[in-house]
């Protein structure tokens, strides 16, 4: 049975996983193998979020004055929490899409800005386009506005010459 220290030693752990993150997803995976929570936890890596199984009660102390307090709502039975330090959307894609291809498991529910998500509320998020989508979507809009801001002072440029030529031909005539 656990010390009072090494709970307290856990509840600390568990306060700086949720720090400085954006959002939480909660899910039950139960009966995956290491290499899949392995292979899960790597993924995770690559997109800046963190998977930790714990006790509800000991995520439930550690959240209590913070902004993953409602997370309380959805952390109930079998619980791996699941969060994301920068984009929001790619943690909840990441788990939606391995518990697809697991066919294993289920979403819980989340936290986002101090907010609990609904299970559809954590799919939606997952289809939302990644911070880098967004970005790269943005980029090529303002770019392609420039260029045809571009285009059209040319073609501005070029009929005014045009008319001053024919304005000349007209004087000289």
């Amino acid at each position: 049975m656990p010390t009072k220290e090494h709970k307290a030693g856990v509840i600390s752990d568990l306060e700086q996983f949720f720090a400085n993150g954006k959002v939480a997803i909660v899910a039950d995976l139960s009966g995956y193998t290491v290499a899949e929570l392995t292979q899960f936890r790597r993924t995770l890596d690559s997109n800046n979020a963190k998977v930790r199984v714990t006790k509800n009660t000991l995520v439930k102390i550690a959240t209590k004055d913070g902004e993953f307090k409602a997370i309380d709502t959805v952390a109930k039975g079998p619980t791996t929490v699941v969060v994301g330090y920068d984009d929001p959307a790619s943690p909840a894609k990441s788990v939606v899409e391995f518990i697809k291809k697991t066919k294993k498991g289920a979403i819980k529910g989340g936290v986002l800005e101090g907010k609990a998500l609904s299970v559809e509320d954590v799919k939606g998020l997952a289809d939302l386009p990644s911070k880098e989508q967004l970005l790269s979507s943005i980029m090529g809009g303002l770019d392609s506005g420039a260029r045809n801001i571009a285009g059209i002072m040319e073609s501005l440029i070029r009929d005014i010459a045009l008319l001053a030529e024919e304005v000349a031909k007209k004087n000289n005539n």
